[in-house]
């Protein structure tokens, strides 16, 4: 999907959920792969989140709002 989005020129963001299940130690590491992987360019952000514990939400929400707005 990432990739797809890339081709098209396409703005979006990243949403990486399960935060609750991840160390802090190994956040950025794992944020890092994620951009790896993806491929991602640098103006895409990666949202770290949890449902669960609600972090990330307001991040994600104020990116939301600031492209909608």
């Amino acid at each position: 999907m990432a990739a797809w989005f890339i081709e098209r020129g396409c703005p979006f963001v990243v949403v990486a959920n399960k935060l609750d299940k991840v160390k802090k130690r190994e956040l950025d590491g794992n944020l890092d792969t994620i951009r790896a992987d993806l491929e991602l360019p640098e103006n895409c952000p990666v949202i770290p989140f949890s449902a669960a514990k609600g972090d990330g939400r307001e991040a994600l929400l104020n990116h939301i709002l600031a492209v909608v707005l």
